[in-house]
């Protein structure tokens, strides 16, 4: 019981800063922060599967679905993805058919496959 309310208790805490931090990126724009630019741009001149991303969550709280799908396609599928995690982890304790979904899209083989996108999209998105 214990144990499951600390991770009841960091759940709500991870939450709790992605609202922070969603309310900060709804009033701010992300070029107005001081925030460093992608390394990996830097160094390569390449976008890393990640570029554009927090410039793409702005324009997705501001109802801009064009802009997000301009700044990382990617960042849509893997915000609905990482919702569905969510989701399965808060009613996996109340449900059997949640805890094998949530193994399932947890797992080691989504992991892979997981990896496998990311860095066909790191690829792909600096040679189209």
């Amino acid at each position: 019981m214990l144990a499951t309310s600390r991770h009841n208790k960091a759940l709500l805490a991870l939450l709790g800063c992605m609202l922070v931090g969603g309310v900060v990126l709804y009033l701010y724009s992300p070029e107005s922060l001081r925030i460093p630019r992608c390394p990996f741009l830097q160094l390569t001149g390449w976008q890393c599967p990640g570029c554009g991303s927090l410039r793409g969550i702005h324009a997705l709280l501001h109802g801009d679905l064009g802009r997000v799908l301009q700044l990382n396609v990617m960042l849509i599928p893997a915000l609905l993805y990482l919702a569905l995690l969510v989701l399965l982890e808060l009613t996996r304790p109340h449900s059997v058919r949640a805890e094998r979904l949530y193994h399932r899209f947890s797992g080691c083989t989504a992991s892979w496959i997981i990896f496998a996108i990311i860095i066909v999209w790191g690829i792909g998105r600096n040679l189209l």
